[in-house]
């Protein structure tokens, strides 16, 4: 009789608006979420070793100057690659600009030789290291290094493993080299000899990823820096090459600066950036859109309970007065909103999953990615709980509310 009684306070439309806009916030949320685990693998490959928007810059080599040096110095000349490096004032020129967060220089070998050889791959060569601040590095693996520690862990770009893999491979001399993956690269163990007029010494080496931003060996900093103490010499070291991080690669000055000091970059690598940016940002403003609909449901269901308790203010208050306890006046209330709460989060859960489905069959096969593992339930369920708890301690404290 009470829950009859009850049931003619209730508003239908209220608890039916609260449950679509809940499902709705639910699906949004978790859809969200499923895209961008599965899709994360896009957006931050294991390869890319550097930051968002950090992309190196060099000066172009394609005047008749330096072309005439060239030629120079195949008969004999001296070398002249002075038009190759960056001077003090260039370097501060561009650290001044607005839209530059902060400009690195590239460390090099100084001094000495370097000598990698690798048996499994039939490589043996002279080779030549450079360094980055290991605040760039992107990796899983442990990318420090020490003066205790033997092995040295390289990254090297990924076109390297193709021209072996699809040229060198195929030559005469080295038609016994396997295929190899990346996955196989990385499980090799090389030989690394350093030698100068100060001594030589021997290392262990292995690749532990790989880049397509840049064409260039590189081992940690704190390498490099005990190897030029160690065994370079003490003279400075003009950079050819800086690494450059922009505040925001959007910006129409960038091209016209380096157009104007006749700087070149690898444009894909700013485009890539700004797709990766607009993607994350699309993902944050849709996110940040389902919280909002999913809090307003949440208001709007505990206005809509605050509004039944108000009009219905004198039947609660004989009901308790004729004995009736709190917990029982609570309970029908506490059914009927946990019960379509239950209902729409059991819904998104089941849509949420459906609509993952349906893009992994149709999207991620494009790409060649791999189903990543879900949350979806693990995460409905989670909300579904924090949700009950929260609407059967605020049903009771509004009923408290009015009946005291």
């Amino acid at each position: 009789m009470i829950w009859k009684l009850q049931f003619k306070t209730l508003l239908p439309l209220q608890i039916i608006g609260y449950s679509i806009t809940l499902c709705i916030g639910l699906v949004l949320i978790l859809t969200t979420i499923n895209i961008y685990t599965d899709t994360k693998p896009l957006l931050e490959k294991e390869t890319d070793v550097f930051k968002e928007n950090a992309v190196v810059v060099s000066k172009k080599i394609s005047n008749l100057s330096t072309i005439r040096s060239s030629l120079s110095s195949l008969r004999g000349k001296n070398v002249n690659r002075s038009q190759t490096y960056f001077s003090n004032k260039e370097i501060n020129d561009l650290t001044s600009k607005d839209y530059v967060k902060e400009v690195n220089l590239f460390k090099r070998a100084n001094g000495f030789d370097i000598y990698l050889d690798i048996k499994e791959l039939g490589l043996r060569t002279d080779l030549f290291f450079e360094s980055i601040p290991d605040k760039y590095i992107e990796t899983n693996v442990n990318w420090k290094w020490s003066e205790k520690k033997q092995l040295i862990p390289i990254i090297i770009p990924k076109d390297y493993l193709k021209l072996l893999n699809l040229g060198y491979a195929e030559t005469k001399k080295a038609n016994r080299i396997p295929l190899l993956s990346y996955d196989a690269v990385k499980s090799l163990t090389g030989k690394v000899l350093i030698e100068s007029p100060k001594g030589k010494k021997h290392f262990l080496c292995k690749i532990v990823g790989f880049t397509e931003k840049i064409n260039s060996i590189l081992v940690p900093d704190s390498f490099i820096n005990w190897a030029n103490e160690n065994y370079g010499e003490k003279k400075e070291i003009k950079p050819n090459k800086i690494l450059v991080e922009f505040k925001d690669p959007n910006n129409k000055d960038i091209v016209k600066f380096l157009k104007k000091n006749n700087y070149e970059i690898n444009k894909q690598d700013l485009e890539i950036n700004k797709l990766t940016n607009i993607f994350k940002l699309s993902f944050i403003v849709v996110f940040i859109i389902s919280i909002v609909i999913l809090v307003l449901s949440i208001a709007f269901v505990i206005l809509s309970i605050n509004l039944i308790f108000q009009r219905n203010k004198i039947t609660l208050i004989n009901l308790s007065h004729i004995g009736f306890s709190l917990k029982e006046i609570s309970k029908f209330y506490n059914y009927i909103i946990i019960g379509c709460t239950i209902i729409s989060t059991l819904s998104s859960i089941f849509l949420a999953k459906f609509i993952r489905n349906l893009y992994i069959e149709n999207y991620l096969s494009v790409f060649g990615l791999s189903p990543k593992a879900n949350y979806t339930t693990f995460i409905g369920i989670l909300t579904l709980i924090l949700l009950i708890s929260f609407l059967h301690v605020t049903i009771k404290r509004k009923i408290k509310q009015v009946i005291y």
